[in-house]
């Protein structure tokens, strides 16, 4: 029990765990919704992974391959992709890049095409918030993104594109849940 080797292993698990249990607390609250932050979730405790064993793919790869195989097992991927990217306070960070990979914009495209095919306007409506003109570019809107709910927010300060209004809010309103995590 006092070898150093346990103890330091310890510490790795407690540290890679760390995220996901906060992820898990925020999936579990009925209070909030919480889709819109599942997607960064996982992807920050993959990072942190990445970066507990500076980045030696040799010694993160195995952690990484456990998260990415619950994420896919568990995860909607164009759905929580689609959160994420419409989720205000990631959008407008400047600190964030997720919302410029591929893999979130088909989620979102993915979403667009199972939920409003036909809507016209639409994609103008997706570029207008990406690159935050009209409403979207109000220097309040952007202080709110970080305090008020995703779906509350699309709510105050979208009044410029009201089909993907309808959009964000249908998605960023819903709660999650880690039962599916519980028995595991």
């Amino acid at each position: 029990m006092f070898n150093q080797r346990f103890w330091n292993n310890c510490l790795i698990v407690v540290k890679i765990m760390e995220p996901l249990m906060r992820l898990l607390r925020i999936c579990d609250t009925d209070e909030k919704p919480s889709l819109g932050y599942v997607y960064e979730g996982l992807s920050r405790a993959i990072r942190g992974t990445k970066e507990i064993f500076k980045n030696q793919e040799s010694k993160y790869k195995p952690f990484v391959d456990i998260i990415n195989k619950r994420r896919d097992k568990m995860l909607r991927k164009h759905l929580h992709a689609a959160a994420y990217w419409l989720n205000p306070a990631f959008q407008y960070d400047p600190n964030s890049s997720l919302h410029n990979e591929p893999e979130v914009y088909k989620g979102l495209l993915g979403i667009i095409q199972d939920l409003h095919p036909e809507t016209p306007g639409i994609m103008q409506e997706v570029t207008m918030f990406r690159e935050s003109k009209k409403s979207f570019g109000i220097p309040l809107a952007k202080k709110e993104a970080k305090t008020t709910t995703p779906d509350e927010w699309w709510r105050l300060f979208d009044v410029d594109a009201p089909h993907l209004q309808n959009l964000a809010i249908r998605i960023l309103s819903q709660t999650s849940s880690s039962f599916g995590c519980e028995r595991n």
